[in-house]
């Protein structure tokens, strides 16, 4: 007769600072507001510096000062949702509103790159109100199908507006019939992160969306680990999924900080803090116990944001 495998003793949790996980993968973790304490500290403090900045903005009539106002805020909202997020240990979660920063910020990137940005603004706006006439055609349709009363008038004007105001964002498919294009520079996420000056870029796509996709999508990936444990594994398996955990939770918070800030460099008509970037970039090559990645002189972060793109550049290498 087969002995049964003797497995170790549990040790005891109830005073060990450990909570229930988020993350189905790992029972326990220790809790966030221990090991993730610089982290979960600096996420707001970035935030509410930025609604700071935002607030000094306010008031003009100025338009691109306006849609500078409205990029950061998207992005001070994103920083605050990771924190509420990673508080909790919910990682997985938190690399979607990440990857909504990567995307504002590769966006950004492109559109200062175009010769006129005024009218690069303008074209990121005009796409932005066709994508809120669709969802409402979209809506109203539905309802219609449904049974559900509509304005029959709103409705007629949504149709002549998305036939007549938005010819520009129309192409030919690869089989010849007619289609709104996928976003207001024609192009993909990828084909941004390839384009950016950063040649860091294109590694960040691959970590966002297709190292962590499975996490975003909550793909068979994100299961499998789970659906296959062994109930008789030891606190050696526990140990290395808490760590593994740990870790990850600190990449997001890295790459929320250092997305947002080179996300904020890239908007001309708002202040940008520099002592306190400066700060913040310490803190995070002090938070991951990294030496060696110069912070940048003042001067520089004035005069152009390449001093600090290196040293973020350095400091995400490192984290993925």
């Amino acid at each position: 007769m087969a002995k049964s495998r003797r497995r170790k003793p549990v040790k005891d949790r109830k005073n060990s600072g450990a909570r229930k996980s988020g993350n189905p993968r790992v029972p326990f973790t220790r809790s966030p507001e221990k090991f993730l304490r610089p982290s979960l500290e600096l996420l707001p403090e970035v935030a509410i510096t930025a609604q700071r900045a935002i607030n000094s903005a306010n008031g003009s009539d100025d338009r691109l000062v306006e849609f500078d106002i409205h990029v950061l805020n998207r992005g001070a909202n994103s920083m605050k949702a990771v924190r509420v997020l990673l508080e909790q240990g919910y990682w997985e979660y938190a690399v979607g509103v990440v990857r909504q920063l990567f995307e504002l910020l590769v966006n950004m990137e492109y559109l200062a790159k175009q010769d006129d940005r005024e009218e690069a603004v303008m074209l990121f706006t005009r796409f932005g109100a066709l994508q809120t006439m669709r969802a409402q055609h979209r809506g109203m349709e539905y309802s219609r199908e449904k049974g559900r009363p509509i304005d029959d008038q709103h409705f007629a004007q949504l149709e002549w507006h998305l036939q007549n105001d938005f010819t520009d964002f129309r192409a030919n498919s690869n089989s010849g019939t007619d289609k709104w294009v996928a976003s207001w520079y024609r192009k993909t996420v990828a084909h941004l992160a390839e384009a950016s000056s950063d040649p860091m870029r294109k590694h960040h796509y691959n970590i966002l969306y297709r190292v962590w996709s499975e996490e975003a999508h909550a793909a068979p990936g994100a299961l499998i680990a789970s659906l296959f444990q062994d109930e008789n594994e030891d606190d050696e398996w526990l140990e290395r999924r808490t760590s593994e955990n740990e870790k990850h939770c600190r990449d997001a918070a890295c790459f929320a900080v250092l997305f947002f800030v080179n996300l904020w460099l890239h908007l001309p008509h708002i202040e940008k803090p520099v002592q306190q970037i400066d700060g913040w970039i310490r803190t995070l090559n002090s938070m991951h116990e990294v030496s060696g990645f110069p912070t940048p002189p003042v001067s520089v972060v004035k005069q152009h944001r390449g001093g600090l793109r290196k040293n973020v550049t350095q400091t995400l290498e490192w984290a993925s």
